[in-house]
């Protein structure tokens, strides 16, 4: 669910033209610094879909949206079986528990998300999943790394059999675009570095390679390696690159300690300075480990999406279309938290023999 699409099928081809709807978003107002007018600051909302809506209403349609979209594109008759569901997870990745955001009496901002959110996210999907396999992480951009990391190692201590991953969040709210704007982290005419505000929510199924195969399951691509680390937890961030390099060297050793790299990068790269200045430290850090990488930025399409982003970067890589390239070239998506989280993620598209897509 984008603001350019409500399908991964239409989003990511959307998202590869380069395609990019940017509309006026009422809920914050700025002054035009040539006018003097009062002006709607521009984002990407999701046009038809979450107006109206509060910050976890907005999350509630968006995971609603895009589990339907996944359940009805690629599970099929499955998605009434129990037993399917019975060897199922669930983790939901949100934004870190903001208590001045969430209006939440201080540090209680984790358990306001589990009441007001996943109990009743999790009525609302009707997926016979047990509450034991339900998890929330809020740790915003690298949610879907963490998530991802922690379901490979669920599956090799096989307690599941899969992992459903729903990744939402939206800046398109009044209390959280003041606070972006009181912090300084808006880009609008008056201050031409910053992030553009966006929406989206993203399913993925993970699923252990035998489970998938016995069931016949269509494939989309395997996860080759996954690494998470952490910056140290400062506010605003300091841009110093290295857990991003450690975790994005530890992935391409799983993958090739040797080789390389040259394939493509999803970012989540949004206009801000610290981003910008992380990833270029991290780049050096790196040095002929990654070379010549043809990186990809959703923002320019979407803007920031926040704790959706790691999970569009997998679709992205996954539905990529690039005649110059190898259609099963490994691409890799990097995810930086805004208090530290880092993930890397190595994914290989599989598509099938004879042209086409699979789920």
């Amino acid at each position: 669910m984008t603001s350019v699409g409500r399908s991964v099928a239409a989003a990511c081809a959307a998202i590869h033209a380069g395609v990019s709807r940017p509309r006026p978003v009422s809920e914050l107002r700025v002054v035009d610094p040539e006018s003097q007018e009062d002006i709607a600051l521009q984002g990407h909302p999701i046009q038809g879909y979450t107006e109206g809506f509060s910050l976890l209403g907005r999350w509630m349609r968006l995971a609603r949206g895009c589990v339907r979209d996944l359940v009805s594109s690629s599970l099929g008759a499955e998605a009434g079986d129990r037993r399917f569901w019975e060897a199922t997870g669930l983790t939901v990745a949100v934004m870190p528990p903001d208590d001045v955001v969430l209006l939440t009496d201080e540090g209680q901002g984790r358990a306001y998300l589990q009441d007001e959110f996943l109990l009743p996210l999790c009525s609302a999907l009707e997926l016979p999943i047990s509450s034991r396999n339900v998890e929330l992480l809020p740790v915003g951009h690298a949610g879907t790394a963490l998530a991802v990391e922690q379901g490979l190692r669920r599956f090799s201590m096989r307690e599941l059999e899969r992992l459903l991953i729903v990744a939402v969040d939206s800046y398109i709210d009044p209390l959280r675009l003041a606070e972006l704007m009181e912090e300084g982290r808006l880009k609008t005419e008056e201050q031409p570095v910053g992030l553009i505000p966006g929406e989206a929510g993203v399913a993925l199924l993970l699923e252990a390679e035998p489970s998938a195969r016995r069931r016949n399951a269509p494939i989309s691509g395997r996860v080759v390696a996954v690494s998470t680390g952490r910056e140290p937890k400062e506010r605003p961030r300091i841009q110093r690159g290295s857990a991003l390099a450690d975790c994005v060297q530890r992935a391409l050793d799983g993958m090739s300690p040797s080789s390389p790299f040259r394939g493509g990068v999803y970012s989540d790269l949004n206009g801000e300075t610290w981003r910008a200045q992380e990833w270029g430290r991290a780049r050096v850090r790196l040095g002929q480990r990654l070379e010549e990488p043809q990186l990809h930025l959703p923002c320019n399409s979407v803007g920031d999406v926040g704790a959706a982003s790691g999970a569009l970067g997998v679709c992205l890589a996954l539905h990529a279309r690039d005649p110059f390239r190898d259609p099963e070239a490994p691409s890799l998506v990097l995810s930086s938290s805004d208090l530290g989280e880092v993930g890397c993620m190595v994914l290989q598209p599989v598509h099938p023999k004879g042209g086409g897509d699979v789920g």
